[in-house]
């Protein structure tokens, strides 16, 4: 019997939350959100995606560090990639004596490449392919929630337990060492005997979690088909006219220019923590008040279908922190993919490492 716990609250003298353990502003009992509680949220997704990130780097180079004829081939191996690609780099790449000047041509071939892939009225087949991704890992953050006994992102409100499932299933979660302790406190025939004993009990509950689980299906199912809506006009409609505005943001935020194209990039590796950070803030400040305005429109169109929790699932900023992870990702790989950027090679690697 395993239940996902969220941390309990922090005590006296622990050092303020970061930003990502923050409450999220939720949405009103209506359905709505104020332009600053979808700031907040967009703020709350991208430090929840850093902190994200920050985690499977150091797993990756821990188990790398146990490796180090891995290190040197995958070394030898991006030396010898950087080195072709440079020597296929045109020579007009060069780097502009003038910084204004190389930041202009920064700007104007993010635009390009970002308008191929983000194009109007016209769904990218490479995020067709991502948004069966997302959807997935909607359902398995919607699951995890369900499951928790209070609301997700609220400072330990308690649910209404809404199905007889749901709450011998929270019985049971709530008493698990003290059960299983009794359970063994018996005197058995035999070992078989008690396994079976404690093998039906864990069955049980089981038993229980799917079948609450399989009661909010159907709003699930609503949802997932309300999100991929959502996503597929961001990126064919809201998106598109803005992709210039979005690279001038970035190449100006991240300080690009202050680095000149190296071994066939115009952005180097070194620059890449400052291009993600820069290109994923602005990203989710458009996505997450447009999705939200969105989700929430369809939400109260469906006339009550919907029960409270989840109107405030809605606005559970892993969901865009997610979609950020695997949207951004992708685009990170087109643009190194055309030549525009280099990623480090930790960050390759590890997004390797996370392919199943």
């Amino acid at each position: 019997m395993t239940d996902p716990k969220e941390g309990g609250p922090m005590g006296e003298g622990v050092p303020a939350p970061r930003k990502s353990q923050v409450a999220a502003p939720v949405p009103t009992e209506d359905g709505f959100m104020s332009t600053q509680a979808k700031m907040s949220l967009a703020d709350i997704a991208l430090a929840l995606r850093d902190e994200q990130l920050e985690a499977k780097v150091v797993h990756y180079k821990a188990d790398l560090a146990t490796s180090p004829e891995l290190d040197a081939i995958t070394a030898q191996v991006v030396r010898e990639l950087q080195s072709l690609k440079a020597q296929r780099a045109p020579a007009s790449e060069a780097r502009p004596s003038d910084r204004a000047q190389l930041e202009i041509e920064l700007i104007q071939s993010l635009k390009e490449m970002l308008g191929r892939l983000f194009r109007p009225e016209k769904l990218a087949t490479l995020f067709e392919r991502k948004l069966a991704e997302v959807a997935k890992r909607f359902a398995r953050v919607f699951f995890e929630s369900e499951l928790h006994d209070k609301i997700r992102g609220s400072s330990g409100e308690s649910k209404t337990m809404r199905f007889a499932e749901q709450a011998l299933y929270q019985l049971f979660v709530k008493n698990e060492e003290s059960l299983l302790k009794q359970l063994a406190a018996f005197e058995y025939a035999s070992k078989d005997i008690e396994k079976r004993a404690r093998d039906e009990l864990l069955e049980h509950v089981t038993e229980l979690r799917n079948g609450f689980l399989a009661r909010t299906t159907p709003e699930l199912n609503i949802l997932v088909r309300f999100l991929n809506e959502v996503l597929s006009t961001f990126f064919t409609k809201e998106l598109p006219p803005v992709v210039g505005e979005l690279a001038w943001e970035v190449v100006k935020e991240a300080r690009l220019a202050d680095t000149g194209p190296r071994e066939g990039y115009k952005i180097p590796a070194e620059s890449f923590p400052k291009f993600r950070h820069s290109f994923e803030k602005r990203f989710l400040q458009r996505l997450v008040p447009f999705a939200e305005d969105e989700m929430l429109k369809r939400v109260r169109e469906s006339k009550g279908s919907f029960r409270a929790e989840t109107i405030r699932f809605v606005a559970d900023p892993l969901i865009f922190s997610d979609v950020c992870e695997v949207i951004c990702d992708a685009v990170y790989d087109s643009l190194y993919n055309d030549g525009f950027l280099d990623l480090p090679s930790d960050w390759r690697a590890r997004l390797q490492a996370a392919v199943p």
